[in-house]
């Protein structure tokens, strides 16, 4: 199933459908992060539109090897047709990681334009 598509500048940019606290929908753009470990990160403003409650907190680990304490939430969400309960991390940017992606056979066409696929595997 096609879940997304490289931009020009080469970011493979993604739609999922986040639950919010009162079980509407929303559609979110988000990059793929492949060095992201955990499943989802939203910034501040978005969680908050989305009325997720809070959980607690992580220590993330930066590429650079700063290490920042942020706060996570817990939400529903569905990506390739599948509904998922996950730990968002609150972040500068909407990007969703391998922790999502568990499970399935990614592909993207590296090309300007290109196709992202994710089907799970049994």
């Amino acid at each position: 199933m096609t879940i997304g598509h490289v931009t020009a500048n080469g970011h493979a940019q993604i739609q999922i459908v986040v639950e919010d606290s009162n079980e509407g929908t929303h559609d979110v753009e988000a990059l793929l992060d492949t060095g992201f470990n955990g499943a989802l990160a939203l910034p501040a403003q978005r969680i908050a539109s989305l009325g997720l409650k809070r959980r607690g907190q992580v220590t993330a680990v930066l590429a650079s090897g700063e290490e920042h304490n942020v706060p996570t939430y817990r939400a529903t969400v569905r990506i390739g047709g599948t509904r998922h309960s996950v730990v968002v991390a609150e972040a500068g940017e909407s990007l969703v990681g391998m922790g999502l992606l568990w499970g399935s056979d990614l592909r993207i066409q590296c090309i300007d334009g290109g196709q992202v696929d994710l089907e799970r595997l049994s």
